[in-house]
């Protein structure tokens, strides 16, 4: 294979792309990364200080250039290419899986290894182990508190900064999504809790330490849209998000809301619906090669935080029950990616409406990142630039926020035409949420996609944090002069690291997509013509993500 050849679920898609739009001839398409105005690279071979610079700059307020390289790539494709190839194996992988799907599996109905079986799958799942792990990350949680509050203001020196948006943000959500929920595990707000829950138990004879309040039916998961789309803005949009002390305030708020919710609500009703992150990353999990599966379904009940409660599958991700049942009966699996978003269980409305916003804001962060939007911001905040910063701040708001009205309505029409192609008399609120968890590989394809640079480079900085969190001049592990790796990783393996997850996650879309089709048609033929509006979506989604991720790098 050439140095620049493309991956190979590129060729089929090039070909038809080739056959459909013709010969545009050999458009040479020359492609810089931008990092922070650096000079180009053929005048200033060694711009390295300069790359640190944009790196370190990140943590600030500049969400716009907060994942360049300091380095030159070429396309190994002209753009048209590059963006009607990957629809096209989209479209492709669309007919394959409609040969070959002919009926519907039973959600929880797949092959499964019980890791419990092995000495070290024991030995991780012991209770001793678990509780070790909490206490480790609980510290840290005040760590990063104390740190925002007392450490030194510039985020470069202080742990909180990196920890909250690169490795609780970015981290947890590569955890999640391909190992395993190992947010249920380190949950501080959840093990907080629980511990104080256990302590008033012991001490009051079984007394509750929440009013155990009934839910409102019609809030839904509301509270927890609420939280991601303003700690969504906080990333993306807020000046001071990069401030410690800000985010000291911030996690300190939100642990007092959090802790009031279960107050009221009981615990694990909460981290359900009103929990952001818990709704996040069980989201992202489900996509993840690991569950928690327990067959002892009396010990499971009065649990909601399930994704199937079934008589023989048993209820997976039912953790609250884990070390409630027999040994016997708990199981940690490792299964294949993706089937864990078939659930029994529909989807509500409001989780339809955080899929779709949780997609709308990374795919925004995105383009932030696009000159076509920097020149769009410039020329516009030009224009009003003698209101000051609140009023360029008020439009960045209504800029963020259109993107989930965008998306939102974009997949509303075509569950409509779903409905009406397919000639369904099934209501429009039962179809709505039931196709809406087949867009999650699309979530997690493009957040694994856009941060894994971030990840890389800023999540170095965590190695000399560590060594002095609060910025005082210490060296605790001898690690606090370490100096970004800027080698671990080049934009070639970025550029197809991404591709490679995009288009792998939206044929993962269509499968799951055509797999509740069928279950809801039943006929392969009505499923197959009811799939064609969310085939038409997802390479529509397809091409404008491949574009997004391609324009920091086309000239």
């Amino acid at each position: 294979m050439r140095k620049d050849a493309s991956p190979p679920i590129y060729i089929a898609g090039v070909r038809i792309s080739t056959l459909i739009l013709g010969a545009f001839g050999t458009l040479k398409v020359t492609n810089r990364i931008r990092a922070f105005g650096c000079p180009p690279f053929e005048r200033y071979p060694r711009t390295g200080s300069c790359v640190l610079v944009a790196i370190l700059l990140a943590l600030f307020p500049d969400p716009a250039r907060a994942h360049a390289f300091g380095q030159r790539y070429d396309l190994p494709l002209p753009l048209w290419m590059f963006v009607t190839g990957g629809a096209a194996a989209v479209f492709l992988s669309f007919l394959v899986i409609a040969l070959i799907l002919k009926r519907d599996h039973a959600p929880g109905d797949y092959p499964t290894f019980n890791l419990l079986r092995t000495p070290v799958g024991r030995f991780l799942a012991h209770p001793a182990m678990v509780e070790t792990v909490r206490v480790i990350f609980v510290f840290f949680f005040f760590l990063i508190v104390v740190a925002g509050y007392i450490g030194d203001p510039s985020p470069y020196n202080n742990i909180s900064v990196v920890m909250v948006w690169v490795v609780a943000w970015v981290g947890l959500a590569f955890v999640c999504s391909l190992a395993g929920n190992f947010w249920a595990l380190i949950n501080p707000w959840n093990a907080l809790f629980r511990w104080g829950e256990n302590w008033v138990k012991r001490r009051d004879a079984g007394q509750d330490l929440s009013l155990n309040l009934p839910y409102p039916d019609g809030l839904g998961t509301w509270p927890a849209i609420i939280f991601f789309f303003v700690f969504a803005w906080m990333e993306i949009t807020w000046p001071g998000a990069g401030v410690p002390f800000n985010v000291a305030v911030v996690l300190s708020l939100y642990s007092g809301l959090t802790w009031l919710g279960m107050f009221l609500y009981g615990r694990e009703i909460w981290l359900e619906k009103g929990e952001a992150f818990t709704v996040l990353y069980s989201l992202f999990a489900r996509f993840a090669i690991t569950e928690v599966r327990v067959r002892d379904r009396e010990a499971a009940q009065g649990l909601s935080v399930l994704d199937i409660d079934d008589e023989t599958q048993g209820c997976i991700n039912g953790y609250g029950a884990f070390y409630k049942t027999p040994a016997e009966q708990r199981e940690w699996n490792l299964r294949f990616p993706g089937v864990g978003l078939r659930v029994a269980n529909m989807p509500s409305i409001t989780m339809m409406f955080f899929v779709l916003i949780l997609l709308s804001t990374v795919s925004y962060d995105g383009y932030t990142e696009t000159a076509h939007f920097q020149d769009m911001s410039l020329l516009f905040y030009n224009q009003i630039s003698g209101f000051g910063q609140t009023a360029i701040r008020i439009v960045d708001t209504v800029g963020f926020s259109s993107f989930p009205l965008l998306f939102i309505a974009a997949y509303l029409v075509a569950i409509a035409l779903v409905g009406a192609v397919s000639g369904s008399l099934t209501k429009f609120d039962v179809i709505a949420p039931l196709f809406v968890f087949s867009i999650v590989p699309i979530s997690i394809a493009y957040h694994l996609s856009h941060y894994i640079s971030l990840l890389v480079f800023e999540g170095q900085l965590l190695i000399g944090r560590l060594s002095d969190p609060f910025g005082f001049g210490w060296d605790l592990f001898g690690t606090a002069d370490y100096k970004v790796d800027l080698t671990l990783m080049s934009a070639k393996f970025v550029w197809f690291f991404s591709i490679i997850a995009i288009v792998v996650g939206h044929v993962a879309a269509v499968y799951l997509s055509h797999a509740e089709a069928i279950r809801l048609y039943g006929s392969p033929a009505r499923a197959l013509k009811s799939q064609i509006p969310m085939m038409i979506l997802m390479v529509a989604y397809t091409m404008l993500s491949l574009w997004i991720i391609a324009q920091p790098i086309v000239s």
